[in-house]
């Protein structure tokens, strides 16, 4: 296959994986607190890509220097990103939690005029969030009458993560010119699990644990295809990929989420759901467009 079929067919396993993340996230939190589940779960995705970088032959950095960057991207890319997406989907729906991520594109496009200097601000830009914006609004108003009083709270922890994994996606795309991707993503991992653990300790000591089957499973699935290999997969395409390409991913995600948990959870979906999907994805469009 040439580089443009290979990433193309890398984008489909993307979308797989990363859409049905979001529904193993959720039945692992039916059993285990969120900071517990999360730290867990890097920590497996560090074990198994420490395996393949012995398996590659990679020299992994020593220097000072080097291990700060990485406690730095580890705390950006994931530990504050994955666990503000941890605490908020206890108390709201898998496929809800994956529409609210996809404002990801708009964080991007506001970060990268500050951190990428090629980047610069342009009316379509403004539109194209503003659009998207409204998109959000309307999933809000659907949402008002949620069960679970802390719903409105879980939901804006969701909207905000992607925040810190739009900041963390710009200082991989700068980093992966001097660093291979599995060096990229194997020692934040740790950090980040480390850190996530030490959230544990901290605040959920009160939490009931069981590692219950379908727990496990999920965190093992999450540790190894959701967060392992789908991490060197996205750092090897940021580096090979144009941005058109990598949007693909965006848009297929949400509703692939949506489809998961509804089929498995009996999660609803409902006209309002759909409709500020739609919007906050003619956003994306016209941010991708400026």
């Amino acid at each position: 296959m040439n580089q443009r079929t290979t990433a193309a067919v890398i984008i489909i396993i993307l979308s797989l994986i990363w859409s049905s993340t979001w529904l193993a996230i959720k039945i692992g939190l039916h059993d285990l607190p969120p900071f517990l589940s999360s730290g867990i779960r890097f920590f497996i995705a560090f074990l198994a890509l420490s395996l393949y970088a012995l398996k590659l032959k990679l020299r992994l950095p020593t220097d000072l220097k080097t291990h700060l960057f990485f406690a730095y991207f580890s705390l950006i890319n994931f530990s504050v990103g994955y666990g503000l997406v941890y605490w908020g989907e206890q108390y709201i729906n898998s496929g809800l939690t994956s529409v609210l991520f996809s404002v990801m594109p708009f964080y991007v496009a506001i970060l990268s005029i500050k951190m990428l200097p090629s980047e610069e601000i342009t009316l379509k830009k403004i539109l194209g969030i503003m659009v998207g914006i409204s998109g959000v609004a309307v999933i809000f108003m659907d949402e008002l009458q949620f069960s679970h009083p802390w719903a409105p709270y879980g939901m804006a922890a969701v909207l905000i993560s992607p925040a810190f994994s739009a900041w963390g996606t710009i200082l991989g795309k700068k980093a992966r010119g001097k660093l291979h991707a599995v060096t990229l993503t194997t020692f934040p991992l740790l950090y980040t699990s480390l850190s996530l653990l030490l959230l544990h300790v901290l605040f959920e000591q009160e939490r009931g644990i069981n590692f219950s089957l379908p727990a496990v499973a999920s965190l093992f699935y999450l540790g190894i295809f959701g967060t392992a290999i789908a991490f060197v997969l996205y750092f090897w395409l940021l580096k090979t990929t144009s941005a058109v390409l990598m949007s693909l991913i965006t848009f297929v995600t949400p509703p692939l989420a949506l489809i998961w948990g509804w089929f498995v959870l009996g999660e609803p979906l409902t006209w309002q759901l759909f409709v500020g999907m739609a919007v906050i994805f003619s956003g994306i469009l016209i941010v991708r467009r400026a």
